[in-house]
């Protein structure tokens, strides 16, 4: 087993025990920052190096990056893990009281624990990826919801009439080498930290991401919320960039190792009324209405590339648009999931959909020159990325050989970006008839942009275990330029924390 295998598998295993102790009871608490005998700790240190930059010039503060630590004022660690925050300000009688009853409840009704997001800048025990471009960066998490972040550094301001939810919105600036990003519109269900801290709807969040070398990242942290705290809750971190080593595929609905923590939460009435929801799936969220395409040329990235970026919805219907050729056990299990008329249909148990199923709902492509991001609205709100670096799959199939999106890597031909994606497993279905595949699918998708107003997606599912032969097909999709992906969390409509949408999510 080479270096690399070694520490990711080792790793993976470290985040495995994170996880069983993340879903089964929060563990956001700061840790001890001394060892014995008082020892002051240090921060950790990542790799040195120059700063990496993007082509207009400013830091790419794209990697992936390990647990935090809150450092004071002389640079000492004072907390450090999945709670690395210091003590909170001052806070009102009401919030004091909340927090107060929710240490006393163990935390058992922790939304976290319910695979609901927590409020940034909450820290889950696993990693997070940061992904620049000029007018974009993401971030993307590994746990908790697998869902993804959008700092926009394209000069907008926070649009009026925000819908409160679980992440806000996030508009960004560069004040010289430091990334500063402003966050209103948040919501008031998601807790602060494991400790049950409450914020409310009049939240405000700034964080200064500075990059001050290669492997190091700074966060400044100031939270503002007079309905909760006296004054601003203030925090630095500091956190080490992971080489060799990729962030792994987690479902957290799927994962929860103590449904007896959950269930002294389901006991009390708050807990039953958290829990009034759709036991028999989530209804599909109704979608917009998408405009005509624009005309134009298709545009082509800085490197002289195809762009495919932007905001897209598929033209027609989801469904595959014919059967694929089945072996007689795949047949047999495809039709009892059709005479059952989608009952047991994953998505509807917010379950991912995979790399070949899609809803009404639009997509977004980011893309930068070594790495291309695909999110998701509707589903689990969640991403797949495409590796462009010229990296293999083996080396991430070694360590998590099966997945519901599979490991994808991509390469030119000409202006068509080909995708080659394995390692599934057969949770997935390929639409929602209940089309099934088993774990030997490869999936081939070529993207080409023929204008600027479509984007053709021809996609070839080679199954030797479930298929007599390949299928191929093509979608179509077609550009929304005005729109943006809204925020859906299928699993607070799931848990009946929040309403299903009856109208489309803008």
């Amino acid at each position: 087993m080479g270096n690399w295998l070694f520490f990711r598998a080792a790793a993976a295993a470290a985040v495995l025990c994170l996880t069983m102790a993340s879903v089964a009871a929060p563990q956001d608490r700061p840790a001890a920052a001394t060892g014995g005998r008082g020892r002051v700790r240090t921060p950790n240190r990542g790799p040195a190096g120059p700063v990496p930059r993007l082509s207009d010039g400013k830091p790419d503060l794209s990697g992936i990056w390990n647990g935090q630590q809150t450092i004071n004022e002389k640079g000492e660690v004072i907390a450090t893990g999945p709670g690395s925050a210091p003590e909170p300000p001052p806070m009102l009688p009401w919030a004091a009281k909340v927090t107060a009853d929710r240490q006393a409840n163990l935390s058992a009704d922790d939304f976290e624990a319910r695979c609901l997001p927590g409020t940034p800048p909450r820290i889950p025990p696993y990693h997070m990826s940061l992904f620049s471009t000029p007018n974009l960066v993401l971030m993307l998490f590994e746990g908790n919801t697998h869902m993804y972040r959008q700092f926009f550094v394209d000069g907008s301001s926070h649009p009026k009439n925000l819908k409160p939810t679980f992440y806000g919105d996030s508009r960004a600036h560069w004040e010289g080498d430091t990334l500063v990003v402003d966050t209103v519109g948040l919501n008031d269900i998601s807790w602060m930290d494991g400790r049950g801290h409450p914020h409310t709807t009049q939240m405000h969040l700034i964080e200064k991401f500075h990059r001050e070398d290669y492997g190091n990242l700074t966060i400044d942290v100031v939270i503002e919320d007079p309905g909760t705290f006296t004054k601003p809750w203030v925090m630095r971190r500091v956190t080490t960039l992971e080489t060799g080593f990729e962030m792994t595929e987690y479902v957290c609905n799927e994962n929860n190792q103590d449904p007896g923590h959950l269930d002294k939460a389901h006991a009390s009435a708050a807990g039953a009324e958290q829990n009034k929801g759709y036991p028999n799936g989530v209804p599909p969220v109704p979608a917009r209405k998408a405009p005509a395409p624009p005309s134009g040329p298709a545009p082509r990235t800085a490197e002289g590339k195809a762009d495919f970026s932007g905001v897209w919805v598929v033209s027609g219907k989801t469904a595959l648009p014919s059967e694929p050729s089945y072996k007689p056990e795949f047949q047999a299990i495809y039709d009892q999931r059709k005479a059952a008329k989608g009952k047991g249909d994953p998505e509807s148990f917010c379950l991912p959909d995979g790399a070949v199923r899609v809803t009404d709902l639009p997509y977004k492509i980011v893309q930068g020159p070594k790495m291309i991001v695909l999110l998701a609205e509707g589903n689990v709100h969640s991403y797949r990325r495409f590796f462009l670096d010229g990296r293999t799959q083996q080396a991430a199939l070694d360590v998590e050989p099966e997945t519901r999106s599979g490991i994808s890597v991509g390469k030119w031909e000409g202006d068509a970006l080909v995708v080659d994606t394995v390692g599934f497993d057969e949770n997935t279905w390929l639409d929602s008839t209940g089309k099934p595949h088993s774990n030997a699918m490869h999936l081939t998708e070529r993207y080409t942009r023929p204008d600027r107003g479509h984007l053709n997606v021809q996609i070839t599912i080679d199954d030797a275990k479930a298929l007599t032969k390949p299928f191929t097909f093509t979608r179509v999709f077609t550009l929304a330029p005005a729109w943006e992906l809204q925020e859906y969390v299928c699993q607070a409509v799931l848990d009946g924390v929040e309403p299903a949408p009856t109208t489309p999510l803008n």
